[in-house]
């Protein structure tokens, strides 16, 4: 297995938000097996949803099913950010299992973008909820000139003492 290079990149590699949470088997280095389901990934690590944490800096091999393919790495464990979610961060993946990543990562990002892309036509069907302004100053110009109507009405009829 290639390790994967630990130079901080210049940019944070795209991270995908699972729509619906990916059963995962953890391999312990003592043999055990831990089921998670995978919440976030990325091609640097991830986020598993645990019934209880692992210890921090532990290895594990770490297997799931991506769009792509199956992916199966060696990762170590982050700290614990809650009592259930556990960051994890890959520490060597092969070329095949870093390419059924990337498919797997493009996948869903693919699949973002085109829900965006339709969330954004469907917004610019949507009309206008702002009044256009002509009809505003409509009503305010018909409001001025009724109310000088009254006024007027109200003067002319003392004049001619109407309302004495």
């Amino acid at each position: 297995m290639e390790a994967l290079p630990q130079v901080l990149a210049p940019r944070r590699p795209a991270r995908v938000h699972l729509a619906t949470p990916t059963p995962t088997v953890l391999r312990c280095e003592d043999g055990s097996r831990v089921a998670g389901n995978l919440q976030v990934i990325s091609a640097a690590g991830g986020m598993l949803l645990l019934a209880r944490p692992l210890d921090p800096h532990i290895l594990v091999s770490l297997m799931f099913l991506s769009d792509g393919g199956p992916v199966l790495g060696q990762a170590e464990m982050l700290s614990p950010l809650s009592g259930t979610h556990q960051a994890f961060r890959f520490v060597s993946l092969d070329r095949k299992n870093r390419h059924n990543l990337h498919l797997g990562i493009q996948s869903h990002l693919a699949q973002n973008s085109a829900e965006e892309r339709w969330i954004a036509k469907y917004r610019a069907a949507l009309p206008q909820n702002r009044p256009p302004r002509r009809r505003t100053l409509k009503i305010v110009l018909s409001s001025v000139g009724f109310g000088m109507l009254v006024v007027v009405g109200v003067a002319y009829a003392f004049h001619f003492g109407f309302l004495k």
